[in-house]
């Protein structure tokens, strides 16, 4: 008796893996959403202006 309930538990997962959880059995893409960037507080100035108050202000924090 012990055999076939462990044959039936093992037949019937194999079946719902070969079913799976539902739906039509075709896959999806879900597309991540759209990044906007927003370079709103870089306007007007350049890279190394930019380096140079980063600079300071690690120096006025750490110091």
């Amino acid at each position: 008796m012990k055999i076939s309930a462990y044959f039936l538990m093992c037949l019937s997962l194999c079946v719902l893996s070969f079913a799976g959880c539902g739906g039509s059995g075709e896959t999806t893409v879900i597309q991540p959403p759209e990044v906007v960037e927003d370079d709103s507080a870089m306007d007007g100035i350049d890279d190394d202006e930019y380096n140079k108050a980063m600079e300071e202000s690690m120096n006025q924090q750490g110091g």
